[in-house]
């Protein structure tokens, strides 16, 4: 009697066994689970073809091509800044520009991960910022930014914040900005979006300028 080429259930777990396997090693994970020994196990045929069989799917290469992306974290601006009045600090009840700076509009990229090539495109999203007095606000636009041609008090039309509490004498606010990407990923004409985060902080010395000026 002929033997069967359709491929066992032993022979699929073990492909998807080999798939997470290669994911996770690939990842830089120290904690990844070896496929099983399936010696014996399969017929030569299946043999053959767990040889052909793509190291991992092109949704797994494509998480492992995204854990290898080099995007700069956009790094929080607050304006005006600080260094343009002679007390070098923000006043409390003054209206600031929030922005981000950076790289915030990447050209596509692609990568080979296990002979698969990955075709990248990321995009910024959002940007929250944590101002370090408990307030959080989340901007999608970052093209308004502060400058000396700006109307002195003018609030930002984008994303922008008053403190009500000074920092001093305590110390800084520190600054945090969360940004959000979309990761749009493509193989062999599959394809999907994958989100990312990325962090990155500044500080902020804020005073009562009526107080220093006593």
């Amino acid at each position: 009697m002929a033997t069967s080429n359709r491929p066992t259930s032993d022979y699929l777990a073990y492909t998807t066994q080999r798939n997470s396997y290669d994911v996770c090693s690939s990842a830089g994970l120290t904690f990844c689970t070896v496929p099983s020994d399936l010696t014996g196990t399969i017929s030569p045929v299946q043999q053959g073809q767990l040889a052909g069989v793509p190291q991992i799917s092109p949704q797994e290469a494509a998480y492992a091509a995204v854990a290898q992306l080099r995007l700069t974290p956009p790094e929080p601006v607050i304006g005006p800044s600080p260094e343009v009045n002679e007390w070098k600090i923000a006043a409390v009840g003054y209206p600031y520009w929030l922005w981000a700076e950076g790289d915030l509009d990447p050209a596509p990229v692609s990568t080979t991960v296990a002979d698969l090539t990955v075709r990248l495109d990321a995009h910024l999203e959002s940007t929250s910022f944590d101002l370090g007095d408990g307030t959080r606000l989340t901007c999608t636009d970052l093209t308004a930014r502060w400058t000396p041609a700006v109307e002195p008090a003018a609030p930002s039309p984008a994303c922008g914040h008053t403190y009500e509490k000074p920092s001093l004498p305590g110390g800084d606010y520190t600054i945090t900005a969360t940004s959000t990407w979309a990761v749009d990923w493509s193989v062999n004409g599959v394809g999907g979006t994958i989100p990312l985060t990325q962090q990155a902080s500044t500080t902020l010395p804020v005073g009562e300028l009526q107080v220093l000026t006593h």
